[in-house]
């Protein structure tokens, strides 16, 4: 069974979240009070498949993940960040190996996060499926299972196909997207994303005139894996 670790430098919030994380059975909490815990676990060896860390306001520039990642090169990292303009500048940065969710969350989206990560996991080397695609980020490239046709991406392609795919219901706001592909970048418009959209469309779907695997929502983009 996959190990979660949940670092959380309070107490209270460690148990009350810990206690809604134990509803899904596919994996074992562990909690981690504050980041000294964390180093000592790091000191010891100890592995983890996921790192949950609850971030609070009350921890401006404390945070170091990418000392976090470094140290846990194997783990998942999910960021739980306040809708803070300084935590926004700070801490969301293009990254694959961890995801940042910003609080408030439902903690449905929560939990559907933590088992896009499991799957991420238990995938190993194999190909993550896209509908008829396999994918395959690394290379980036996706595979018609049908026909065997190899498609090739651009790294900002396969950026955007890899945010949606473990992304919460495989969906996610505009604002959302540039920042986690392109960064905090004033430079950047919705036109460019727009533009890589269309493009990547033109490769994967069937009709150029309807989309049915990446798809328009009202405040976004969602990718449809079956």
């Amino acid at each position: 069974m996959k190990k979660l670790l949940l670092v959380d430098s309070d107490k209270e919030s460690s148990f009350v979240l810990s206690k809604q994380l134990e509803f899904d059975k596919k994996y074992v909490v562990h909690q981690a009070i504050g980041y000294q815990e964390l180093q000592e676990l790091e000191e010891e060896n100890k592995i983890t498949d996921i790192i949950l860390i609850n971030i609070h306001k009350s921890q401006h520039g404390s945070v170091d993940l990418a000392q976090i990642s470094d140290s846990f090169p194997d783990s998942q990292l999910i960021v739980l960040m306040p809708d803070d303009a300084f935590f926004r500048g700070v801490y969301r940065k293009p990254d694959s190996q961890k995801e940042i969710l910003l609080k408030p969350i439902k903690v449905s989206d929560l939990l559907t996060a933590i088992s896009q990560k499991i799957a991420l996991q238990n995938s190993g080397g194999k190909d993550l499926k896209i509908a008829n695609y396999g994918f395959r980020r690394n290379e980036k490239v996706l595979i018609n299972l049908d026909t065997k046709v190899r498609v090739r991406l651009t790294e900002k392609e396969t950026d955007i196909l890899w945010q949606l795919w473990h992304a919460p219901q495989n969906e996610l706001s505009r604002q959302k997207l540039l920042s986690d592909v392109w960064g905090y970048n004033d430079e950047i418009s919705s036109h460019t994303l727009e533009t890589h959209i269309y493009r990547l469309r033109k490769k994967i779907e069937n009709s150029s005139s309807e989309a049915f695997i990446l798809t328009t929502t009202e405040n976004g983009y969602r990718l449809n894996l079956y």
